[in-house]
């Protein structure tokens, strides 16, 4: 959740679509559980849904399989999009 960190004015109750591909994209540099990203996240199922198909068609995030379980992990293509938003946020803030 770095990145919400480096925008204050989206602290607000309701994020922008930006913060929550960019959280998710952070949860998963290491790889993580579905339902593991869908709590840190904070999204409800459909949401989860929602933006996991956005992030496989964009390339940002892919599966993976690791002792038997599926882990969603973040592509290089994924953490090349976490460098911008953080640049970005700098310039911004």
């Amino acid at each position: 959740m770095f990145c919400r960190n480096l925008l204050p004015q989206f602290k607000s109750n309701r994020r922008d679509q930006f913060v929550i591909i960019s959280d998710m994209l952070s949860f998963a540099i290491t790889g993580v559980k579905k339902t593991e990203l869908m709590y840190k996240a904070g999204l409800s199922s459909a949401q989860l849904q929602k933006y996991v198909r956005l992030l496989f068609r964009s390339e940002l995030l892919e599966l993976s399989n690791r002792k038997k379980r599926i882990i969603y992990v973040t592509t290089a293509k994924g953490k090349c999009f976490l460098e911008t938003f953080v640049e970005l946020a700098r310039l911004l803030g």
